[in-house]
């Protein structure tokens, strides 16, 4: 079962797996989402991959008021039995979240709200991104670091220029051997 909210798109040619929420959030071409995910307030770009467990969108809880309870600050009090009623705190609980594309995700990773992940990005499993990823950079740990750039920045810079995910099906067919092959400068210099 998917747990679906208005407000919230998945494109014909993307898959979001059952067992998992998606709620005010977007999917865009060729892109799946695993089992058991919980995506709120994510966009998501084209042909990425995420796995298992991802989560996103969760909100957050102040740390420079007097309590982190919901109680002072959300505006939707769901999960508390008798609210108080009293003025509530000028705090943003959720912010959006930005997926790029081509991006893969691996297994059990938590992305915090207002993050961007750029294009090109992996994130490594059982990672916590606390900030924003830059285009073709693998991350890992807890929190979340730069361990490695996917490829030079001579090639990232041309990457940037073509937006290869953007491209028509004939387009991306007629180039397919830079798909099967190993990213070069040369490759991409010779796209048809």
């Amino acid at each position: 079962m998917l747990v679906f909210k208005k407000g919230s798109k998945i494109s014909k040619a993307s898959t979001v797996y059952p067992f998992s929420r998606f709620t005010n959030s977007e999917i865009d071409d060729y892109s799946y989402i695993n089992f058991f995910a919980w995506v709120n307030n994510t966009k998501i770009g084209k042909y990425c991959s995420i796995a298992m467990n991802f989560k996103s969108g969760l909100g957050k809880h102040p740390t420079k008021l007097l309590s982190t309870s919901p109680l002072f600050y959300a505006k939707k009090q769901f999960a508390l039995k008798k609210p108080l009623d009293i003025e509530l705190a000028s705090y943003e609980e959720f912010q959006d979240i930005r997926i790029g594309n081509d991006v893969w995700i691996g297994a059990n990773v938590l992305i915090m709200d207002g993050v961007t992940i750029g294009n090109g990005a992996i994130i490594g499993a059982h990672s916590l991104v606390v900030r924003d990823v830059p285009d073709y950079a693998i991350i890992g740990g807890v929190p979340g670091k730069v361990i490695k750039y996917r490829f030079s920045d001579e090639i990232i810079a041309e990457l940037k220029e073509i937006n290869w995910w953007d491209w028509e099906k004939e387009k991306i067919i007629r180039n397919q051997h830079i798909f099967s092959n190993e990213v070069t400068l040369e490759s991409l210099k010779n796209i048809l």
